[in-house]
């Protein structure tokens, strides 16, 4: 009788590591998915405000915009980075907990 409470204890063990390691595995795939979709944020984002200022910068250099409206839009440009970064900080899955 004792040798199959060894097996039944040995299989359990063999049991509960395979769950672990399944476990661990779903993580992986999770911390990469968000890896992902982290990245892709923040190229959206460096590219909306690298297009934004090269439109400006063009414009400025074009004759379009008059100094009052620069101070203006620079204004724009840095309220609009202050945002985003609020909204990054509150996507952050450290806030979730």
């Amino acid at each position: 009788m004792k040798s199959n409470e060894q097996e039944q204890l040995f299989l359990d063990e063999v049991y509960r590591k395979a769950r672990l390691l399944e476990y661990d595995k779903l993580e992986a795939r999770k911390v990469l998915h968000n890896r992902k979709i982290l990245a892709r944020r923040k190229a959206v984002a460096l590219s909306g405000i690298t297009l934004f200022t090269a439109v400006f910068a063009l414009m400025i250099r074009v004759g379009q915009i008059n100094q009052g409206l620069c101070v203006a839009l620079s204004l724009l440009l840095i309220a609009a980075g202050l945002l985003i970064e609020r909204l990054e900080l509150s996507w952050s899955p450290e806030n979730d907990a």
